[in-house]
């Protein structure tokens, strides 16, 4: 009931409100040389000095030329918060598994740090699978599928991972850090119905932090009401994707139009005074960075269909209960596999008598 009546006053926000200009800031995904490349532009600096916006820098490598471009951002005023990865061979996002080599990301990161004096907004943990398992899901999904439905069994690796990193975000804000993370918005449709099954099955961990931050590209997702749906009381949101980031056997994220974009910009807007936008260098190569600046925020915003996604969450809870026992799930499916197979003899079996009887 609680969930209903917020969607539908989101719903009539969404439908009658106006936008007010928010803070932005863009995430940066980009390595090695053609990170350097994109920030040796001078004229983009002072683009994101005079938008007031923050960065999001994804932390690839502790190369002095990384240095030194965060050090020009430094100097810059620039906000610029650590998002910390791992390399694609040990995960890539903060995973299930991969907490020990998280917490030896961050020790090196500290060290990286203090020896060439670099300032931090904040630290990002980005929360989502395995880089190795997006591979397998486009070379051998069915290999994926049975090692996620063996996962869905796996309770002690996800209380450890849990254990693990909850001690890693508690040495970050010992440290002086603001930690913010950045997870899957079907989360909190598993915190609602109280299961871990989409953790298990995904290979992830739900650590709450003092900012989270959902992912809400309609680019995958293509469906605004994501955004209040799934928008926090007094956090940020994440919007895109513009391209980029990583790429996948080969297979890259789908690119969000402008109209779109703008569109989500403007619904979030009256949600939120925070939003992130996923990423900048396409951002840049499309042209976007001077648009967003100017969008005029006294437009009525787009009217928000909310209750197709209402339905969504409302098969997905219903999945994650399911699965959250995957024991009596297996019996089941194969209760069912057994009748179907049973009947389908029995048709068989029929259809031979009624074929002998017109013989004779």
């Amino acid at each position: 009931m609680k969930r209903t009546i917020l969607t539908l006053s989101l719903f009539i926000l969404v439908t009658l409100g106006y936008a007010e200009k928010p803070k932005f800031s863009f995430f940066c995904e980009l390595q090695g040389k053609e990170f350097n490349e994109l920030f040796a532009d001078s004229a983009l600096i002072h683009e994101l000095v005079t938008m007031q916006a923050s960065l999001r820098i994804g932390l690839h490598d502790f190369s002095p030329k990384r240095t030194q471009t965060i050090q020009k951002l430094n100097q810059a005023g620039i906000p610029v918060v650590a998002w910390l990865l791992l390399p694609e061979e040990d995960g890539y996002w903060f995973n299930m598994y991969n907490g020990a080599k998280a917490e030896k990301r961050y020790a090196d990161f500290k060290t990286w740090t203090t020896e060439n004096h670099l300032k931090w907004a904040g630290i990002g943990i980005d929360l989502e699978p395995d880089m190795n398992d997006a591979k397998l899901a486009i070379s051998h999904p069915w290999k994926l599928a049975w090692k996620s439905y063996k996962r869905l069994y796996d309770t002690n690796s996800l209380k450890a991972g849990k254990i693990i990193y909850q001690q890693l975000i508690s040495k970050m804000k010992s440290d002086g850090y603001v930690v913010e993370s950045y997870i899957l918005p079907y989360i909190y449709e598993e915190r609602t119905v109280n299961t871990t099954s989409l953790q298990k099955l995904l290979g992830i961990v739900d650590i709450e932090t003092e900012k989270e931050i959902p992912m809400l590209y309609t680019s995958m997702l293509d469906n605004p009401a994501i955004i209040p749906v799934y928008h926090q009381n007094k956090m940020p949101v994440a919007l895109g994707s513009t391209g980029g980031g990583v790429v996948i056997e080969g297979i890259e994220l789908k690119a969000i139009s402008w109209d779109k974009l703008e569109r989500d910009i403007l619904i979030a807007s009256i949600l939120t005074g925070d939003i992130h936008i996923f990423c900048l260098e396409t951002s840049v190569q499309q042209g976007f960075l001077s648009k967003i600046a100017s969008i005029d925020f006294d437009q009525k915003i787009p009217v928000v269909q909310i209750e197709k996604q209402k339905k969504i969450g409302e098969a997905v809870r219903f999945v994650l209960i399911i699965l959250n026992y995957p024991f009596l799930m297996t019996i089941v499916i194969l209760f069912i596999m057994a009748g179907i197979f049973w009947g389908v003899y029995r048709l068989i079996k029929a259809i031979f008598k009624m074929t002998g009887k017109r013989r004779i």
